[in-house]
Parts: structure tokens; C-alpha cells; sequence
């Protein structure tokens, strides 16, 4: 009988390209060869009659219809992988969440607070997949993305967790300096670390602290929460960051907040959803620990 349907092997070969954008990463992930996988590809778009992939530089990318394709199959295989996990579990409320998040977020404050999420919620299984970018909505495949900015994602739900409190922090050998950092101007004779997706969050500070002529706009400039923290670990200037990215960094005095009181800036971390998520049990029980942490971490307020 011939089969009107493509194999497992073939689905998640593409599957797979798709979500990584490289054949490589995709044959690490699938634990195969390259070779094999490229075979599994082939093996979809002669099915199909339809070309998939291209190639984009280095790596892979869908073309038009490769992408309507993977958008459709991405929450079956999603869907397969979860009723698995159930079954194999033998629990009804079980479940496999794919979760997209911001990297800093996720490295400096989710992971630290995971194993009590685990504990309190063993039959879910938590998937982590790259980090979507500001313009992207949120994939075929992804339960939920913690992303950063300002409230009103077209089309999602969001919900705000933190990080809307920002404060200065320093390093000590800059403090212990010549140019020493006991009030609020005394910033003008440093450098400024400005993250790229808070432009205005220097500009803020310097207007609620009453601080005249300060170049706002002026220093290094930085994708990530991580480097710039980075660089202030290393004395190149001074950041400003929500302060829940660095909690555990001052708490051991290896960085200063040595001026000044924290500024509430209009954006932050939020969990990101489609409506129809809430009907996951497991779902559920993630949105609910999460946003409970979030209240914690900010002491109940809404900073």
C-alpha cells in the first residue's frame, strides 16, 4: 500500500534542520550523522515534490514553503513527544514544555530557581530552545517565550515577571580608585555601559538623581545583559541593569551599587503565551510557579 505519509526519521531530520538552521547542529541534536540527516531531507522534498531548504552562508534556511510546512508539522511532533513523555510517565498531568528565553535571564535568574520548579513539579519536562528575536513571533514548536522590552507582544499573551527595577552597579577596584563613587555625580568622570534595548534607562536615572550634563548616550553599548555585566566585573565602566540580573553578584560584594537608588524603567521580563496553552496542565503549572517567583523576587510589588 503506498504510504501517504512521510516516516518519523524523515519529519524529525527536518524538524530538527529547521529549529537549529545547520545540518551539523541538527545531526548532533538528533545524535546521527550529517550525512544521515541530509539523506532524511532529501528523502521529505522528494516525497513532497517541494524544495525545503536552502543554503544560506554557512548554514540552512527554509524557503517559503519549507517554513508553512514546519509551521504545521513542528506542534504534532511537539504533540507526539508529549503524550510520549506522558505515557512513559504514567502520570495524567504530565507533560514536555518547550521554552524559549532571553540568555541572561535564563542563566542568571531561572536556572538558579529551576530545582525547586523540579521538585515541586516532577511530572514536567522542561525543553529549552534558542532565544527568539524582538520581531519574532513566537514558533510552531514553542510553548512559551520569556522575552525582554516593554508589554504588548502582538498576538500573545504576556505576562510581566520582573526587571523593571534597574540599579548602578560598579566594580570595587573602580570604587576603591582614584575616582571614587560616593554620590550620584560623581558618575562624570567615568564610563557609561549601556545596554541596547533600554536606551533610555541612563537618561532616567540621571534626571531622577538631579545630574547635570551627563553623556547618556555616550560608552560602550552591549546585545547582552551578560556582557555588560561582564564589563563591569572588569572595571570598564559603570552599568546599569535590572537588578534581579545581579543579585547574586552584590549580594558577595564582587560588584557595588555603590550611589544612588534603583530607577523603574518601562519594560522587563515577560512570559510570553498563546491562549491555548492554559489548557496544558503542565502548562499551568509552570505560568503559575513562575509568576510567583517573579512576585517574590520583587518583594510583591509591582516595581
Amino acid at each position: 500500500m503506498k504510504r501517504d505519509c512521510p516516516t518519523i526519521q524523515e519529519l524529525l531530520a527536518f524538524d530538527a534542520v529547521a529549529r537549529h538552521q545547520s545540518i551539523t547542529l541538527a545531526s548532533g541534536a538528533l545524535c546521527i550523522t550529517a550525512s544521515a540527516v541530509s539523506k532524511q531531507v532529501a528523502g521529505l522534498e522528494a516525497f513532497l515534490g517541494r524544495q525545503l531548504l536552502q543554503k544560506n552562508g554557512r548554514g540552512v534556511e527554509l524557503t517559503p514553503q519549507g517554513r508553512v510546512y514546519w509551521q504545521k508539522i513542528s506542534g504534532g511532533l511537539r504533540a507526539i513527544e508529549a503524550a510520549t513523555f506522558e505515557a512513559r510517565s504514567g502520570d495524567a498531568g504530565a507533560g514536555l514544555l518547550t521554552l524559549a528565553s532571553v540568555p541572561t535571564f535564563l542563566t542568571k535568574w531561572l536556572i538558579p530557581r529551576l530545582p525547586a520548579f523540579s521538585q515541586q513539579s516532577r511530572h514536567v519536562m522542561l525543553s529549552f530552545s534558542r532565544h527568539l528575536e524582538p520581531s519574532d513571533g513566537i514558533p510552531a514548536g514553542v510553548d512559551a517565550a520569556i522575552r525582554y522590552g516593554p508589554d504588548g507582544w502582538p498576538g500573545v499573551v504576556s505576562e510581566y515577571i520582573a526587571g523593571r527595577e534597574f540599579v548602578l552597579i560598579v566594580a570595587r577596584s573602580l570604587v576603591e580608585g582614584r575616582h571614587r563613587i560616593t554620590q550620584p555625580t560623581d558618575i562624570l568622570g567615568h564610563t557609561l555601559l549601556h545596554h541596547e534595548g533600554a536606551p533610555t534607562a541612563w537618561r532616567q536615572w540621571a534626571a531622577q538623581h538631579s545630574v547635570p550634563e551627563v553623556q547618556t548616550l555616550a560608552g560602550p553599548r552591549f546585545a547582552q545583559y551578560s556582557a555588560l555585566i561582564q564589563a563591569a566585573l572588569n572595571g570598564l565602566g559603570i552599568g546599569l541593569v535590572p537588578a534581579l540580573l545581579v543579585q547574586k553578584e552584590v549580594a558577595e560584594g564582587a560588584l557595588l551599587s555603590p550611589c544612588g537608588s534603583p530607577v523603574r524603567v518601562d519594560q522587563g521580563h515577560y512570559l510570553c503565551y498563546r491562549p491555548d496553552r492554559l489548557d496544558l496542565p503542565a502548562f499551568a503549572a509552570f505560568r503559575t510557579w513562575l509568576l510567583d517567583e517573579g512576585a517574590q523576587s520583587r518583594g510583591g510589588s509591582t516595581e
